[in-house]
Parts: structure tokens; C-alpha cells; sequence
């Protein structure tokens, strides 16, 4: 017998080399990154607003702020936002140039126009997501190595990634032992169970991607005395 640790170092030191393949995002889902994905932009790569409501330089937080334009997600023109203003803004549009701060539009008080933070917990930045916060241009996005779950092929396809180089899943055999084994299904004699182990162990197999999962029974001689 031997232990644990060292079956692992025999499997290390006969594994070969893997595979490698490039992929389309959409079939990606499930494999593990074969090299660091690098982001070729900042993403956003402006800063917007995360709320609805109003974009305001945050030094004007105690004037009563006149209401003048408005800027929508999607919005390719730029707007300046003078002192003593405030803009209306909706979720991911791009901030006004001069503008710092969102005032979400359950704080707002608006009056004739007017806007008057109510805020008690107001602060600079806030419901800002400045640019590059999600990723910044030619920096690693995603490390090798990387399980790519729903949530990672969400992300790369929202810094713009179409493909990406993966390890090939690798096939496994599951050698079967024990004459007392039988298949479900079959009849139970006496001495005999029913295996139920190769079962477990390739749903688990699947479960982490592997899909060529082959079995081999291998019938145990008799020892005598």
C-alpha cells in the first residue's frame, strides 16, 4: 500500500504534457485557461454612473443646483457640466465632463428645477464607476490556470473577449476491481454487492468537465496458501 501523497506524485511525474485548444467564448464554459487573458482596454473605459439620478461636482453639495441637461446610457456626446448645475443622469450613461458624484434620485428634492441634496451620507465619488474599475487595459483579466464558470465567461465577454486558449479536457479510465461486484440491475447473490462506485466518481468527472470517461472491470485472482 501506499499513501495518498504519494499516488499523487506518480500521477504527476507520468502525466503528459496537455493539450492545448483555442476556443469560441460561448463553447469555453467549463474548461481551464490555458494562458493570462489580458483586457485590451479599459472596461468601462469611461466612468458612468450606477444609479439613476443626478451627476453633480461634489464641492456643490450644499447649493441648490439648477437642473440643465441629461445624459443617457448609450449618449456618444459629451456634456459639461457647469458649477452650480447638476445633470440628469440614468444608469451606465457616461459622466458629464466636471461632474464627480451621483446623487441618487431617491436623495434628490427637486423644486422649480432646482436640486437640493438630502442625502446624510453623501460623499465624493459615490455611484461612480470610474474607468478601468472593472479591468485596466493591458493588464491581466483572467490568470491561467482559471476555472472558467459562468460568471468568468460573463466577465471576458464584457472586456470584449470572442475566444480564448484553453487546456483539452482529458480523458479517464476507471479500472473496476472485486469480484464481488456486480451491476445494478443484475441479481444479488449471496456475497455479491452492487458497484457503486465508478457511478459516483464519473458524475463527479463530469461534473468538472471531463467527458470521455471510459470503464475497465479487471477480475482479481485467487491467492492460496
Amino acid at each position: 500500500m501506499i499513501s495518498v501523497e504519494e499516488a499523487k506524485k506518480i500521477i504527476e511525474q507520468n502525466i503528459p504534457e496537455r493539450k492545448t485548444r483555442i476556443l469560441p467564448l460561448k463553447e469555453a464554459f467549463g474548461h481551464t485557461t490555458a494562458e493570462d487573458i489580458y483586457s485590451k482596454y479599459d472596461i468601462p473605459n469611461f466612468s458612468q454612473s450606477s444609479m439613476d439620478g443626478y451627476a453633480i461636482r461634489f464641492e456643490d453639495k450644499d447649493l441648490k443646483l439648477k437642473v440643465s441637461g441629461e445624459m443617457q446610457a448609450g449618449s456618444t456626446e459629451q456634456f459639461h457640466l457647469e458649477k452650480g448645475n447638476a445633470c440628469r443622469i440614468f444608469t451606465g450613461a457616461p459622466l458629464p465632463i466636471g461632474a464627480d458624484t451621483i446623487v441618487m434620485q431617491e436623495k434628490a428634492l427637486i423644486e422649480n428645477g432646482y436640486l437640493t441634496v438630502q442625502d446624510n451620507d453623501f460623499e465624493k465619488g459615490l455611484h461612480v464607476r470610474n474607468a478601468g474599475s472593472d479591468a485596466k487595459k493591458n493588464t491581466v483579466a483572467i490568470s491561467s490556470g482559471s476555472y472558467l464558470s459562468a460568471a468568468a465567461i460573463g466577465y471576458l465577454a464584457g472586456i470584449g473577449c470572442t475566444e480564448v486558449k484553453v487546456f483539452a479536457a482529458p480523458s479517464v479510465s476507471l479500472i473496476l476491481t472485486g469480484n464481488e461486484l456486480v451491476q445494478p440491475g443484475e441479481n444479488l447473490n449471496f456475497g455479491q454487492v452492487y458497484e457503486s462506485n465508478s457511478y459516483q466518481l464519473e458524475s463527479v468527472l463530469k461534473q468538472c468537465g471531463i467527458k470521455t470517461i471510459e470503464r475497465f472491470w479487471v477480475k482479481r485472482r485467487s491467492f492460496r496458501s
